[in-house]
């Protein structure tokens, strides 16, 4: 039997901020959760406050029931030194790119859950979509889905499109912080104060999220209750379109998946 009902291997930002939701939530005890971590300061954190530190990524696989993997995908090959011989794993992985196929090679048959999850999950309003493997019991994964529903949203999504759904989710941000960024620029050059272009370009979008999601309407047509004829919303519309902003945005996205398939290589 474990030591641990859960281990993460990897406290960055993106595994620091999910295990602070379960904190919050308590989904676990500190007592029952172990992590490992290169970065000694994050070990000393979270040590001080009841959690365990593990002298290495093998004995945390080994002495937790659940296992979280939250690693980047170039330190993925750390754990190709190690031979796993382990009964009734749960995994779950956030490593971009690595697919259930993938962790299957490692650790061989077990209880797979792959995650992609977002920065907003910082403060606690993370977009995550999760695909599992067949042979995962519902109340594991309710349980697993319950550890991402207390930093956000979470939607089941197939395995064979967790790179597709990367654009949607876990590089969103920062594609809308580069949109924020050049209308508050462009605000401020116009003679605006930084704070307010960047309260009132936020908040529109806040606002704008908002209305796709609670008022239903297709998003066309809430671009053209945006958009009165002849006016001045329309006129930067037509610059979008004749810029082909369209094709930028789709061009975007097939980079974005394409080298997410490159770090499944790695």
């Amino acid at each position: 039997m474990s030591n641990f009902k859960l281990g993460i291997l990897g406290v960055g930002k993106m595994g620091g901020s999910i295990l602070e939701g379960i904190l919050r939530s308590n989904i676990y005890k500190p007592s029952e959760i172990c992590i490992f971590d290169v970065n000694q300061e994050i070990n000393n954190k979270y040590q001080n406050i009841g959690l365990a530190v593990l002298e290495n990524e093998y004995e945390l696989v080994k002495q937790s029931d659940m296992v979280l993997l939250a690693i980047k995908p170039q330190m993925f090959s750390c754990l190709t030194k190690y031979t796993f011989d382990l009964q009734d794993k749960v995994i779950i992985s956030i490593v971009a790119g690595k697919t259930l196929k993938d962790l299957e090679n490692i650790f061989g048959k077990q209880q797979f859950i792959r995650v992609m999850p977002n920065t907003p999950s910082l403060i606690n309003c993370g977009a995550t979509a999760i695909s599992k493997t067949d042979n995962i019991n519902e109340e594991v994964f309710q349980k697993v889905k319950s550890i991402f529903e207390s930093i956000g949203v979470v939607s089941l999504i197939d395995d064979n499109l967790m790179n597709e759904v990367i654009p949607l989710n876990g590089s969103m941000p920062a594609y809308l912080y580069y949109f924020a960024k050049g209308f508050i620029e462009n605000g401020v050059s116009k003679g605006i104060d930084y704070e307010t272009a960047k309260l009132l370009c936020c908040h529109a979008i806040i606002g704008s999220a908002k209305m796709i999601l609670e008022t239903n309407k297709p998003i066309d047509e809430l671009i053209k209750d945006v958009c009165s004829p002849k006016g001045a919303t329309l006129e930067g519309i037509k610059v979008l379109d004749d810029n082909n902003v369209n094709k930028i945005i789709n061009d975007t996205c097939d980079a974005c998946i394409k080298r997410a398939y490159e770090l499944s290589n790695l």
